[in-house]
């Protein structure tokens, strides 16, 4: 069931919507095995599933999105566009072992969530971090990717801190 709530202005601000609580009925609630726990991830250690090919729909996706909200840049729509195909990213690059992959594109979910309308800065930064995840799943830097890895999550964190401070003035 879904609750649309407003705000004071009595603008649409989010929607609520009722857990489906079927799942939890039947696994139930409480502790899992450790067993099961134990080989679960076992065979998440065992995957050999390349991930490439996953992440290059969803960065396919991104560049999609990227080319509408240039044509449309202040249509609301384009930040869910966006957003959709980086969470996807993230999600599941940490499955696949790509942690730099899931990390950056935490950081530039966090910035959309924060973003209010888009324009030409937003799109040229989302753009630069479609193009970074590219190269990485290019390249095949699994893990966190050591100090570039780490410089490229302070980099992207720094441009997006850069503009909120750029809108600010």
């Amino acid at each position: 069931m879904q609750t649309d709530m407003q705000d004071s202005d009595g603008k649409k601000d989010f929607k609520v919507y009722q857990a489906n609580r079927t799942l939890q009925a039947r696994v139930g609630t409480g502790p899992l095995d450790d067993k099961a726990v134990e080989r679960s991830q076992q065979v998440m250690d065992a995957n050999k599933v390349d991930f490439a090919p996953i992440a290059e729909e969803f960065l396919n996706d991104l560049a999609a999105a990227i080319k509408t909200a240039r044509a449309n840049p202040g249509h609301p729509g384009t930040v869910q566009l966006m957003t959709t195909p980086v969470m996807q990213l993230k999600a599941n690059a940490s499955t696949f072992r790509y942690t730099l992959v899931s990390n950056l594109a935490n950081i530039m979910l966090n910035y959309l969530e924060a973003v209010q309308k888009v324009d030409n800065d937003v799109i040229a930064i989302v753009e630069a971090h479609q193009q970074s995840l590219r190269l990485i799943i290019a390249k095949k830097i699994t893990g966190d990717g050591g100090p570039i890895g780490k410089q490229m999550q302070e980099e992207l964190q720094s441009a997006c801190q850069r503009y909120f401070a750029k809108k600010k003035s």
